[in-house]
């Protein structure tokens, strides 16, 4: 499916009936809304109308030669939320798009019933966390289909979940015109964040998350190399105690993708949960 966002031709991808989902992809070479969540989508619509945005700049979205930053991301899911006329939402992100997930939360709490985080080094860098040096470094992507294998293989731990149709279609998505651009204008961005102040104090949300009304879980993958859940993950367990949160055994950076059923049970739970708590 298409929708104008900004005049950003926006694709996405959405299945099941009910009260809407939005899951937010995270960063990377080819990354989209059906390869982040392609396992544990059809799991959820069996409950929610899930809808699984391209960002801008990602997937068959439009990639405008602009600089990116982590504003830019959320900018264009709160213009996808209010394009489709969406006035209430669940979200759910990985990684990257687990801080965009919680800044569209914390910029327009009344419209956000609950969020889900998987893995968000993002996140636990915005409050100011650190990783001690035990992270292993993503591999970088030089345009070959063999970095982008080398990628993948540091998120997903499950070699069989990697197959020639995710590759493919990941690398046709990091061959488009425009995606690496982004990725460079991204990787520039992140870097001008650790050295402006004016940035820091945009991108920090410590204090603002202690204020946060909408409920919210933390879900990370025990055996995660690229952000470890002993030091990023634990930190957010100690700074918001009352959060829910929750370890994956035998999943890496992409929980949904290496235990995508214990991850939706996990997800469903917190939804179920929360919302009967409310009520």
């Amino acid at each position: 499916m298409r929708e104008t966002v900004y005049g950003i031709r926006t694709r996405y991808v959405e299945a099941g009936e009910g009260e809407p989902v939005v899951l937010v992809h995270g960063g990377g070479p080819g990354a989209s809304g059906a390869s982040g969540w392609a396992r544990i989508l059809p799991l959820l619509a069996r409950h929610f109308h899930v809808l699984a945005i391209d960002l801008i700049g990602s997937g068959h979205t439009d990639k405008p030669l602009v600089d990116y930053s982590f504003q830019t991301l959320v900018d264009h899911v709160a213009g996808f939320v209010d394009a489709l006329g969406l006035t209430q939402v669940r979200l759910v992100g990985n990684s990257q798009g687990a801080y965009v997930a919680m800044r569209y939360a914390l910029d327009h709490p009344a419209r956000v019933n609950q969020v889900g985080t998987i893995a968000t080094a993002t996140l636990a860098t915005a409050v100011g966390l650190r990783d001690d040096g035990r992270a292993v470094p993503l591999p970088a992507f030089d345009g070959t289909r063999a970095s982008l294998v080398a990628f993948m293989q540091a998120i997903v731990n499950d070699r069989a979940k990697l197959t020639d149709e995710l590759i493919d279609a990941r690398f046709r998505s990091a061959s488009l015109p425009g995606h690496r651009e982004m990725l460079d204008s991204l990787w520039n961005y992140r870097k001008l964040v650790t050295e402006d102040p004016d940035q820091q104090q945009v991108f920090e949300v410590r204090e603002r998350l202690t204020k946060l009304t909408v409920p919210w879980c933390v879900i990370w993958g025990a055996d995660d190399r690229t952000a470890p859940v002993e030091t990023l993950g634990a930190g957010l367990r100690e700074l918001y105690p009352r959060v829910p949160f929750h370890v994956v055994e035998g999943a890496g950076h992409q929980a949904q993708t290496d235990q995508p059923q214990a991850v939706y049970e996990l997800l469903m739970n917190f939804f179920v949960r929360t919302a009967a708590s409310a009520g």
